[in-house]
């Protein structure tokens, strides 16, 4: 799989960097060409030694310096400079935040320093992954969606008309929902209402059954996500924004963007809980029927609709009202854009 790859290195250590070049070449990688800095691995990359014409994968690490923001900031400047050629990112303890800050800046992924046989997995994996040129997708493919929520009715009230919308236009959606709302009322009945939801939408329904009111992000959790993504292919996912007041929400946030990493767009809607932090920078239009269809979807949800005040028809019709002033519709639902990875961006078609 690393037959003939020529690749760029950057680590502090000149042990761990002969360490880690060996192992590549043992698998396969026909040149490695190491470097201490920063500086020089963007040199490198501007220009590579003259035995290499150019190159194919790079392996930087976080010990080279910097924050999490320096971290993301530095990636944007390798991908300026060296389009199409992706990076691995080494961390001696890689955390959950740490791993947001490279999945930001496009990394092809995270590995552990020390850990070679994952490094070279990893780096196998985004050599693999790498498209030359990146291609459009192909007309004959149906464009999928998945859209995740913590609870029944969470997708609905933020992007109910988006997943109405979209499978009138002939995606396919899935709704993948993490528990069954047991905080909320009978979590059997929920499933149900959940399933009519997903019906009236358009849409096919996922439901897992993680505790509701203590989700985590947690390797559990990103697991449980990299199931549907498998299975579901998506193109595209929505799921809650970080700024939330809702733990769960939050935590599923965070989950997803670890599971969703090679997924090329993702966007976050926003929850009744959502803070005046979320700053939606897309508008989706809505039809009167793609509203409707999601005020139908939230009907379904019985069990809540009478004793939720952010489930008010009025409100609900008010708000998508509001931000149909950002769109050339009456009616539109705010995106948070998190990713667009495609070469005209794919959330182009909808208004900034």
């Amino acid at each position: 799989m690393l037959s003939g790859a020529r690749l760029l290195l950057a680590d502090r250590d000149e042990r761990a960097a002969s360490a880690a070049a060996e192992a590549l070449l043992n698998h396969g990688v026909a040149h490695v060409h190491t470097v201490g800095s920063t500086a020089a691995f963007l040199e490198a990359g501007r220009r590579p030694p003259s035995a290499v014409r150019a190159w194919d994968i790079a392996v930087w690490d976080t010990g080279l310096g910097g924050d999490d923001d320096a971290l993301t900031e530095f990636l944007d400047q390798w991908y300026a400079q060296n389009p199409g050629v992706p990076v691995v990112v080494t961390d001696e303890t890689p955390s959950t935040r740490r791993a947001l800050a490279a999945l930001r800046g496009r990394a092809a992924d995270m590995v552990e320093r020390d850990d070679l046989p994952g490094l070279v997995a990893a780096v196998t994996r985004a050599r693999h992954a790498t498209p030359a040129p990146p291609a459009p997708v192909p007309e004959q493919k149906r464009v999928s969606m998945l859209v995740i929520g913590a609870h029944p009715d969470d997708v609905e009230i933020g992007a109910g008309g988006v997943i109405h919308l979209r499978a009138d236009d002939g995606w396919d959606i899935t709704v993948l929902t993490l528990s069954h709302g047991a905080g909320g009322g009978d979590p059997e009945r929920r499933g149900d209402e959940a399933q009519r939801a997903a019906q009236i939408m358009g849409a096919r329904l996922v439901m897992e059954d993680l505790p509701d009111g203590s989700m985590t992000d947690d390797s559990a959790t990103v697991r449980i996500i990299e199931r549907t993504v498998a299975e579901a292919r998506p193109d595209v996912v929505l799921v809650h924004s970080d700024s939330d007041t809702h733990q769960d929400h939050r935590a599923v946030h965070r989950a997803t963007l670890v599971a969703c990493r090679r997924v090329p767009r993702l966007a976050c809607y926003q929850s009744p809980s959502a803070t005046v932090s979320y700053h939606p920078n897309r508008f989706v239009g809505l039809s009167e029927s793609d509203l409707e269809a999601k005020l139908a979807a939230i009907r379904a949800h019985g069990s809540q609709s009478g004793s939720r005040w952010y489930l008010d028809e009025d409100l609900l019709r008010s708000t998508a009202r509001y931000w149909g002033r950002f769109s050339q519709a009456r009616y539109a639902e705010p995106l948070e854009v998190i990713r667009d990875a495609t070469p005209l961006g794919f959330f182009a078609g909808d208004h900034a």
